[in-house]
C-alpha cells in the first residue's frame, strides 16, 4: 500500500492514489458559523449573566457544541478517492461503509453546480456504471468539481473506457 493511501483503500501493486477528498464545509457555513456564535455568548455571558439568568451560559455552550458537530462531523466522515483502477466512497466515523467501483465499469462522469454552488467552486460529480442505467456513485459537495471530474475523465481515457464521457457541465 502506498505511504500516503488511507487504511480505507487497498491498492494494488501498480495502483496509484490521484485523488482524495470530503464534502466541502461552504454549504453548511452558516451553521458552524451560527453554532460557534452560541459557543463564545455562553462562555462571554458566564462573566456578565445576572444571577437570573446563570442558566443561558449552560445551554448556548452545548447547543451550540451540537450544532458544530452535527454539522462539521457529517462532512468529515465522508471520503471521496480516485486512483487509477478504481473510485471510492467512504462514509462513518465509528462504522464504515467503503462503496468502491471499477474504472473499467464506469459508463459516464458529469458534474453539476448551481449558480450559488459555482460562486462557492462546489458541485457534484455523478458517476454512472454500465448495466445499470442509473447514477452508481455521488461525490457530493465536492470544492472544485470540474477539476476532479477531469482526473477522473482522464484515468478513464487512460484505462480505455467508452466515449463520450465526463466533462459534461451543468450551471
Amino acid at each position: 500500500m502506498a505511504p500516503d493511501a488511507p487504511e480505507w483503500i487497498h491498492l494494488t501493486d501498480d495502483e496509484q492514489l490521484l485523488w482524495t477528498g470530503h464534502p466541502s464545509l461552504r454549504p453548511v457555513a452558516p451553521f458552524l458559523v451560527f453554532g460557534v456564535l452560541l459557543i463564545l455568548a455562553g462562555i462571554a455571558l458566564t462573566t456578565v449573566a445576572p444571577p437570573d439568568l446563570w442558566f443561558v451560559p449552560l445551554v448556548s455552550v452545548p447547543v451550540g457544541l451540537a450544532i458544530v458537530a452535527r454539522w462539521y462531523l457529517a462532512r468529515w466522515a465522508i471520503k471521496y478517492a480516485i486512483t487509477s483502477e478504481e473510485v471510492y466512497k467512504k462514509t462513518g466515523i465509528v462504522s464504515r461503509d467503503v462503496t468502491q467501483l471499477r474504472l473499467d465499469r464506469v459508463q459516464n462522469t458529469n458534474f453539476s453546480q448551481s449558480l450559488a454552488e459555482r460562486l462557492l467552486s462546489y458541485g457534484d460529480i455523478r458517476i454512472d456504471t454500465a448495466g445499470t442505467g442509473a447514477t452508481e456513485l455521488v461525490f457530493e459537495d465536492i470544492h472544485r468539481p470540474e477539476e476532479v471530474n477531469g482526473i477522473l475523465t482522464r484515468q478513464l481515457d487512460e484505462v480505455g473506457v467508452g466515449g463520450g464521457m465526463g466533462g459534461r457541465s451543468r450551471s
